[in-house]
């Protein structure tokens, strides 16, 4: 028996590309129709084709750089593709626009820890959490980063510091005298606060990110009034007067008001990316010299390399072929008038690789049936129960239960003989975003509890809130799109 996986995963899909659309840039009608061009992609990105994907990616940022929903689609395909300090260059572009877009946070979690940096990881994924603190897959890559800090000790790689504080125009002739004049205490501190306001709105000093508001504290270092009056003297640069503003702003004693307060200019924004690039470059050059240990963060692709190799290993196929009689029979027993129907159950190794520990939610499978109460003995009808053994030994199993990954038919979740015999549960597909993507710890136990009724001799019913009802939409337990 086979449970089918219900097919309104695809139109969530369709969903969610049409919605991104009106986020970030609006696409105008043209010749070349940009959302004609997005949907084209997609059918590309969904059957894994990434490149080609990509290629069209690109002619839309052409006409639309900013593009919200192109660039973070251009992300995942990098990622999925293994180019993961280019897919960390279309989040980041992102985050600029959009600081709390969660797919976006979870994809530069993604990439850092693809490429060693667990903190800076970490540090995305919890900005992620904060976003969806619910979301299984968040989860599951906190758990692996967490994990992997504690037994890898590294060196994080320093950011690039932003220099431009430092970087200054020349301050006006007419702010000496005013300066010289607070530094004696001939003028009040607003009025020398008026000429800061000045200088601050026109970024001809530039601050660190503070708590601004409009009120002087009066307990100003006596250093500060001298820097400033050394400054009008000319005894000491613009840089030196700079950093005695900055002093004061960043630790509230004079604190600035912007009522014009904008978002960051273009420039800006391209000073911001400059430093990430340089930042990417810094990581790539540390992964080179310190010879970096790096686990994936998302092992979905790792765990069907190592399946499909392994193949004759793992393949039930010949063995589901076969007729269920060629296992033994149960056994029952009659304990204070209730009949007991004992099975056998030979569990198989799980993939090499699989971070998901599918075994101890076989027993919660387990302990579903053995305590249901409306189970029937078809041979005389009267109420059973079911009693599970796991046993070593394959000759004396009533059940072969075993995780898969190998296709078993277009849309089908698991497969079982009735009553006796081989369950096989799939541990993913390739329905997220066209790569393979691990299922969720859920899903799996759901889809083998489902299988695990067949395998006791329950046939499908009509009841969607049965486990026994046959179609299922499983959760993944890494993928991005399944935010």
């Amino acid at each position: 028996m086979k449970i089918g996986k219900m097919r309104i995963f695809y139109f969530l899909f369709v969903i969610l590309f049409s919605s991104s659309i009106i986020f970030g840039t609006a696409f105008a009608q043209t010749n070349e129709d940009p959302e004609i061009m997005f949907n084209m992609a997609k059918d590309h990105f969904v059957n894994g084709e990434y490149k080609e994907a990509i290629t069209i990616y690109d002619n839309i940022l052409e006409t639309y750089p900013n593009n919200i929903s192109t660039l973070k689609m251009k992300g995942i395909a990098q990622s999925n593709l293994e180019q993961h300090t280019s897919s960390l260059k279309q989040f980041f572009k992102v985050l600029q626009y959009n600081p709390n877009d969660i797919i976006s946070l979870a994809g530069m979690g993604v990439g850092f820890g693809y490429l060693g940096e667990y903190q800076e990881s970490k540090a995305y994924f919890e900005k992620a959490s904060i976003q969806k603190p619910n979301s299984t897959v968040i989860k599951n890559y906190q758990d692996f980063i967490n994990g992997v800090i504690l037994k890898y000790p590294y060196t994080p790689t320093e950011k690039p510091k932003d220099n431009s504080n430092a970087q200054i125009t020349s301050i006006p002739e007419w702010v000496r005298p005013i300066a010289k004049w607070w530094a004696e205490g001939d003028i009040e501190d607003s009025e020398f606060n008026s000429a800061l306001m000045y200088l601050i709105e026109n970024k001809i000093i530039k601050i660190p990110p503070v708590e601004l508001g409009n009120q002087l504290d009066q307990n100003i270092p006596e250093w500060v009034k001298k820097n400033a009056g050394w400054w009008a003297d000319k005894q000491i640069d613009d840089d030196a007067f700079v950093l005695g503003v900055q002093y004061l702003i960043e630790n509230g004693l004079i604190i600035v008001n912007f009522e014009n307060k904008t978002e960051k200019s273009q420039e800006d924004l391209d000073k911001e990316f400059y430093l990430f690039e340089k930042y990417l470059r810094d990581i790539s050059n540390n992964i080179s010299k310190e010879k970096r240990y790096i686990e994936f963060p998302n092992p979905s692709q790792d765990v069907i390399k190592k399946f499909l190799r392994d193949y004759v290993k793992w393949n039930f196929e010949e063995e589901v072929k076969k007729a269920s009689k060629s296992f033994p029979d149960t056994t029952y027993q009659i304990v204070d008038g209730e009949y007991i129907i004992n099975y056998k159950v030979f569990i198989n190794d799980q993939p090499t690789g699989l971070p998901l520990d599918h075994v101890s939610t076989l027993m919660n499978s387990f302990k579903f049936w053995e305590q249901r109460q409306n189970l029937i003995n078809e041979e005389t009808g009267d109420p059973a129960k079911i009693k599970f053994e796991v046993t070593n030994l394959k000759h004396e199993a009533n059940v072969w239960v075993t995780w898969v990954v190998r296709d078993i038919g277009e849309g089908v979740l698991g497969h079982a003989h009735l009553g006796k015999g081989v369950v096989e549960v799939t541990l993913g597909d390739y329905n997220c975003d066209g790569s393979f993507q691990l299922y969720d710890i859920n899903s799996v136990e759901t889809i083998m509890t489902h299988e695990l009724g067949h395998s006791i001799g329950l046939k499908h019913v009509d009841e969607q809130s049965s486990i026994m009802f046959p179609s299922y939409t499983p959760s993944y337990a890494y993928c991005l799109l399944s935010k």
